[in-house]
């Protein structure tokens, strides 16, 4: 009978490092953290360590990767099992992708930090760009056959991350639901006139 106990153990193990790495990152910069002051706070040896990991670029992306699956999984939630979505239809508490964030809010401040210098912002906007283009085909009306779908799909796409970021810049300052139902808002809404402002001020 196979044991589960030595599986348990490792995941164990990587979980105390992956936490002792995310505490000493908000810090001091990534660059500046040894593998020794990695495992004295976990409180662990090298060969620990190293019976895991090569080196601790790997550690952490490994975490990456483990927070985009869960990005992954709470994006596509809303969506799963349909083949079109109607915006109309969707209620804003469906969407838990903002959720995932603040959940996980202390990983992506610590990975936006300008300190940590991993190029984290360029990796996370590149996967939800794939992400999105993987799942959805923009449709487009017959009025509007003259739209380029492949640049609306490009304008939908990156004006959502750079919400997700400023967001998350700003400090998650509007409540997680509240981002949720404005940005099912936003995906109905059309502007086809907009005020010029004069000087800076908005019109009256």
């Amino acid at each position: 009978m196979t044991v589960p106990y030595p599986d348990r153990r490792v995941r164990k193990t990587k979980e105390i490092l992956k936490s002792s790495l995310l505490t000493l990152m908000q810090e001091k910069s990534f660059q500046q953290i040894s593998i020794t002051e990695l495992v004295s706070h976990a409180d662990c040896t090298r060969g620990t360590f190293y019976a895991h990991y090569e080196q601790k670029e790997d550690l952490l992306d490994e975490m990456i990767e483990e927070m985009f699956e869960r990005m992954t999984e709470a994006y596509r939630r809303p969506y799963a099992g349909m083949s079109m979505v109607d915006f109309n239809e969707l209620p804003g508490s469906s969407i838990v992708l903002f959720d995932h964030f603040t959940e996980n809010r202390t990983f992506y401040k610590v990975m936006l930090d300008p300190r940590t210098n991993y190029n984290f912002r360029e990796t996370l906007t590149r996967r939800m760009d794939r992400l999105f283009r993987k799942d959805f085909e923009f449709i487009v009306t017959e009025r509007d056959a003259h739209i380029d779908t492949k640049l609306f799909g490009t304008y939908r796409i990156h004006g959502i991350i750079g919400l997700i970021l400023e967001w998350i810049d700003s400090d998650f300052e509007l409540p997680a639901s509240y981002m949720g139902e404005q940005l099912v808002e936003i995906l109905k809404f059309s502007t086809p006139q907009v005020y010029v402002k004069r000087n800076g001020a908005a019109r009256e």
